[in-house]
């Protein structure tokens, strides 16, 4: 494992402003920064980032977290890609080799991803090498995407007992199920996440009867179809510097436009995308082509697609395909100058989905408006919603009053951000808040606090860590309390963010001190009342009465 010195070497030298600037947009608030957060969509900003710290918190959706953890969130990084990646940046070399979680399972697909590609040069592959000919898939400029062959006769299985890789492991990645080899007679598209590891597979039949016509690897530890793209870790720095991405429905659609030149591109994994998958998307650019078939269905799929997208925060525009061409067929009839153009002067969603439904009569105009009005409803950005509200106002000549009627009936986004809400905490959380928050003054404490003085057995548990190492930081909670604790502290450090002299602080804590002996006093006075114990009595009653007193004088 990573030395934990070096870990906390690396954050000291890391600017987390420096580091999620690069992704979010940042408006300086006091000694902060504030932004619409990159995890969920909301109105207002809640996502704020604190230098001071060295941490990122957002109070709408409870993320939060340190530079390490925010390139694993954002990036879809391990923890040890997101610490090389800052260490490279800092000039500090590491050894990142150990500490992968589920190491093992990435070896296994990485075996197999070997196996398939070597296959695919081999006699055995020829199918599999005829068939991609015919596709006219020109490996060489398709290198990085490690095309593959299953052949019909497995021994995928051989392969792994000669390289010590059990049977269990091949199940738990999902290459085999029962004893039995998964793919058969399939080409083979590694799927790969954004540190560029192989997380599972996509297999494409090569002959019409074998069904499915593509079937992907089942779920498992490091793999879920819902939360990757095809293709995304080809295409991400491509994607960053034009600002723009493009969508396509398929393995083979997204391999021709690569190979023609066009490369911010990616795909969903065979099904309907996602709204995870709509938010990664959005992280690499603020504009979306969607480059479906030009069929019914493709149309069906650009749909649903919309307004998963535009909350996501993108400009969405479609291009529409000759009906029955997909942008494989498209682009080797056509050639990539012709499919450029046809992108660059697709429409936005609104004029695509007026120009895709045929309208004959009045009933047909009704149904598109409120169509419209019911993807315009989803969109949670107020201005992005205010002009689309006013260009149906303009395109279907309605009055302000008719729209802002329709409008009105929208309901409320669910689990959408507003302003903070005030926290709720006890005064044993604020107190640890507070010692945080003046880190430099905690061996101060160790005579007036004890962790008998909390009641709680998080807090307690909090306490004895922050006291035993004097380094710790807010962002270094993670696994030492649960997240119930660690995102309540956050919140507190960040909104309760009190600097304070070593005077004042000594004497809040004091005050606190005496608020707990003030407590545990008329505690111990009304039980010894219960006992008729008159001495025990009045000597509490002359503690309690000197415990006053002090505080006159600390306040």
């Amino acid at each position: 494992m990573i030395e934990r010195e070096q870990i906390e070497e690396i954050k000291r030298q890391t600017d987390i402003v420096d580091v999620i600037s690069q992704f979010v947009q940042l408006k300086k608030v006091g000694k902060n920064y504030r932004a619409l957060c990159p995890f969920h969509t909301e109105k207002a900003p809640s996502f704020y980032v604190s230098p001071d710290k060295g941490i990122y918190y957002c109070f709408g959706c409870k993320k939060g977290g340190n530079a390490i953890s925010f390139l694993m969130e954002y990036e879809h990084l391990d923890f040890p890609d997101a610490l090389r990646r800052l260490a490279k940046a800092a000039g500090i070399e590491i050894d990142t080799s150990k500490g992968l979680k589920h190491k093992e399972l990435y070896e296994v697909n990485e075996l197999a991803c070997q196996y398939y590609s070597m296959v695919l040069t081999k006699e055995i592959g020829r199918r599999g090498m005829n068939y991609l000919n015919e596709r006219k898939a020109n490996l060489e400029k398709l290198k990085d995407f490690r095309l593959g062959y299953a052949p019909s006769s497995g021994q995928l299985v051989t392969y792994m007992k000669q390289q010590n890789v059990s049977a269990d492991r091949l199940n738990q990645v999902g290459l085999t199920s029962s004893g039995r080899e998964v793919f058969h007679d399939r080409i083979i598209f590694p799927l790969i996440n954004l540190s560029g590891r192989v997380i599972g597979f996509g297999g494409r039949g090569i002959d019409d009867y074998i069904q499915p016509k593509y079937l992907n690897s089942p779920e498992t530890p490091i793999f879920r179809k819902g939360d990757n793209l095809y293709g995304l870790f080809q295409a991400k720095e491509t994607m960053r510097l034009k600002n723009e991405s493009i969508l396509v429905e398929g393995y083979f659609d997204l391999l021709s436009l690569y190979q023609h030149g066009i490369k911010n591109i990616c795909a969903p994994l065979g099904t309907a995308l996602t709204e995870k998958q709509a938010v990664l998307i959005s992280r690499y650019g603020h504009k979306v082509h969607l480059l479906f078939d030009g069929d019914m269905s493709g149309i069906k799929a650009a749909l649903r697609a919309i307004g998963l997208l535009i909350n996501a925060q993108v400009d969405v525009h479609v291009a529409s395909l000759p009906r029955d061409t997909d942008p494989d067929d498209y682009i080797k009839k056509h050639g990539a100058d012709s499919l450029n153009t046809l992108i660059g002067e697709s429409p936005d969603f609104f004029h695509f989905y007026k120009n895709a439904v045929k309208i004959q009569t009045v009933e047909d105009e009704i149904t598109l408006i409120k169509d419209l009005m019911q993807i315009i409803n989803t969109i949670q950005d107020p201005i992005r919603y205010d002009r689309y509200l006013k260009h149906i106002e303009t395109v279907f000549n309605l009055s302000p009053e008719t729209i802002r009627k329709t409008a009105a009936k929208k309901e409320a986004p669910v689990g959408l951000s507003e302003s903070p809400k005030p926290i709720k905490a006890t005064d044993e959380e604020q107190m640890m808040a507070m010692i945080i928050n003046n880190r430099e003054y905690a061996e101060k404490i160790k005579d007036i606090l004890t962790e008998k003085d909390f009641n709680s057995e998080k807090v307690r548990k909090l306490f004895n860590h922050i006291i035993k190492n004097k380094d710790v930081g807010i962002d270094s909670l993670s696994g030492v309390v649960d997240a119930d604790l660690e995102h309540t502290m956050m919140e507190l450090v960040l909104k309760k963010d009190e600097r304070l002299s070593e005077e004042d602080f000594l004497k809040a804590v004091k005050k606190f001190k005496n608020k707990i002996e003030n407590k545990r006093l008329t505690f111990l006075i009304a039980e010894a009342n219960k006992k008729h114990d008159d001495d025990e009595v009045t000597r509490l009653q002359k503690e309690h009465k000197e415990l006053r007193n002090n505080e006159g004088v600390t306040k």
